[in-house]
């Protein structure tokens, strides 16, 4: 599975912020400068919610099983971009250097801070649907 840098977006505006603070324009790199593969993320969100997913296979045949060996998630190559890529590491070194800019929130907190509102809005969709009401697809 492929691999990102993962930075709250609170983190980008502060960076956005600091880049219009500056007198001249110039081209910062606004990342985390950590990388995460989507199993990690997979991983760290199943701890999260108290499970604990077990990896087998390889390529596209890979899938995560819960405790009882049920798949829970695939690789599905209909959501492959055409222009896949395996790494996205970003390198915000000069921003540091030159703004002092990093990031203030870490990975864990990040998925976690995800996972909360995810949560959040299923039960109050499961609420809705429960009364007799559409629930509103923030998807779409």
């Amino acid at each position: 599975m492929g691999e990102g840098a993962w930075c709250h977006t609170r983190d980008y505006v502060e960076m956005q912020w600091l880049m219009l603070q500056q007198e001249q324009p110039e081209d910062y790199v606004i990342a985390s400068g950590v990388q995460n593969s989507v199993r990690d993320f997979i991983n760290t969100v199943g701890r999260e919610l108290g499970m604990e997913i077990t990896w087998q296979g390889l390529g596209l045949e890979e899938s995560g099983t819960d405790h009882v060996g049920k798949v829970i998630v695939r690789v599905d190559p209909r959501y492959f971009r055409l222009t896949e890529v395996q790494t996205l590491p970003g390198a915000p070194s000069k921003a540091k250097e030159k703004l002092g800019w990093t990031p203030t929130i870490g990975y864990e907190e990040l998925v976690a801070e995800m996972v909360r509102e995810d949560l959040k809005s299923a039960e109050r969709d499961k609420r809705l649907k429960k009364h007799g009401f559409a629930a509103y697809d923030h998807h779409e």
